[in-house]
């Protein structure tokens, strides 16, 4: 049975995973918005701000499609 200091490390490692996975989504979403229509610093900062994968992931996809910008940040709730 673990100790509670390693389900603490545990938890922890677990996390940072999560955050590292997330800000890998926000880098290739700013990438392949910025490459496509320009970007805003404002425009990073609203991505930066969604932790949401599913929303980070349904926006990278419609990027292919979309005809500018504010109609894949409007899938971010922004």
């Amino acid at each position: 049975m673990p100790s509670f200091a390693e389900k603490l490390i545990q938890q922890g490692e677990e996390r940072c995973k999560i955050e590292g996975k997330i800000k890998g989504k926000q880098d290739v979403l700013i990438k392949l918005l910025r490459r496509k229509f320009g970007l805003s610093s404002s425009d990073e900062k609203i991505i930066r701000s969604v932790t949401d994968e599913v929303k980070l992931d349904v926006a990278a996809e419609v990027i292919l499609d979309a005809k500018s910008k504010d109609e894949v940040l409007k899938l971010l709730g922004q």
